[in-house]
């Protein structure tokens, strides 16, 4: 099945990595499709009460903490990941480093629309990439402008475009901008650009570390 799907999209909450099952099921995404092709839905659940758990449910993630409803599953499982990754830690390491990349792009998107919900919504991500060992993925999180690229896509009123085409110097910056919106289009695509050129390599890498070839 995610063979042949072209996206996968997950509903994720902070219990999700607590459960074997669907952290199994979480690698063999990761295993089969490129980063870019997954997405979470995680907007409706993610705010400044239940981020700490968000953030915990992956900074103490281990396949002996995860739980299974039926506790002869975890041999199942643990055959399963012997037979594919080339240790725990690797399976471990690929789980956490996805998580938190993939989450990081979601928050992006929020945190565009100003600073304080940068540095709420986003920030602790990049922090959790350094604080887990992960230096490459911390840097290159730290790349992100989204509020940049927010501007950018941002959709102007032609009365305001002709404003400024006839005002002077000293004028437009005393000019109120009167956006219209955002282009959900372009500004999406700016972030998608960043993460698939700048993020999602360092995931194919760990990937492939991961993985017994």
């Amino acid at each position: 099945f995610i063979r042949r799907s072209e996206n996968v999209c997950v509903i994720l909450t902070w219990t999700y990595m607590e459960r074997l099952w669907c952290v199994y099921e979480w690698a063999c995404m990761l295993k089969d499709k490129a980063p870019e092709r997954c997405f979470l839905q995680i907007e409706t659940f993610m705010n400044e009460q239940t981020l700490p758990l968000y953030l915990d449910c992956i900074r103490y993630f281990s396949i002996k903490r995860a739980r299974c409803f039926l506790e002869s599953d975890r041999e199942i499982l643990t055959n399963k990941i012997d037979s594919t990754y080339v240790s725990h830690e690797a399976f471990e390491t690929l789980v956490k480093a996805t998580a938190v990349a993939l989450i990081a792009r979601s928050m992006a998107f929020r945190g565009g629309r100003s600073r304080s919900l940068h540095n709420t919504f986003f920030t602790p991500w990049a922090d959790l990439a350094l604080e887990l060992g992960f230096g490459e993925l911390a840097a290159a999180l730290r790349t992100c402008s989204a509020s940049e690229w927010r501007q950018a896509a941002a959709v102007r009123s032609p009365t305001h475009r002709d404003e400024l085409m006839k005002a002077t110097v000293s004028d437009v910056g005393q000019k109120v901008a009167r956006v219209q919106g955002v282009s959900a289009k372009d500004y999406h695509g700016h972030i998608n650009h960043w993460f698939n050129s700048s993020v999602s390599p360092l995931l194919g890498k760990i990937r492939l570390e991961a993985l017994i070839t």
